[in-house]
């Protein structure tokens, strides 16, 4: 085996370690939304697949991209053993920092959709008496129109009685 080959093949596994440490940060994130919200069992289980789909694209998009789309053994080890040193190396620090950055992105998007509503409440502040005159008053009209069809209901029967 020539040296390129060999430089070719520990590109490939070093790869295949940022990969499966890459999966396993995109699964801590899952791990650290469902801790702050609850999530049902159905949705975990569809993202559980969903994630597995995804790493298992991830793989084979490295391995053809590598490899000429053959995946080899190390390549698997390489993604177990960068799941693995992620974790032992950060631990639940990771996961502590995506609840955190999932807490904060909550907030923001809530301040975001705050700022984008508080021009309509304002306008819904300032028609909401008019518009309750106007719908008050068509109440009382619709009132008033339903009693004069009614009298004219009862005067139309009485006159084809007789």
């Amino acid at each position: 085996m020539d040296r390129f080959a060999q430089v070719n093949e520990l590109k490939y596994f070093l790869l295949s370690m940022l990969c499966g440490a890459l999966a396993a940060a995109a699964y801590d994130f899952l791990r650290a939304r469902r801790r702050e919200k609850n999530v049902r069992a159905v949705f975990v289980y569809i993202e559980d697949v969903l994630s597995l789909i995804v790493l298992g694209l991830l793989a084979y998009a490295l391995a053809f991209s590598e490899n000429a789309g053959v995946i080899r053994w190390y390549s698997l080890f390489g993604i177990a053993l960068g799941a693995l040193i992620l974790k032992l190396v950060l631990g639940d620090r990771l996961m502590r920092l995506f609840r955190k950055i999932y807490g904060m992105f909550v907030r923001v998007f809530c301040l975001i959709v705050k700022i984008v509503l508080a021009p309509l409440r304002f306008i819904s502040k300032l028609i909401r008496r008019p518009i309750g005159v106007v719908v008050w008053h068509s109440r009382e009209g619709s009132k008033q129109i339903a009693d004069i069809l009614k009298v004219l209901k009862i005067r139309i029967s009485n006159r084809l009685r007789s």
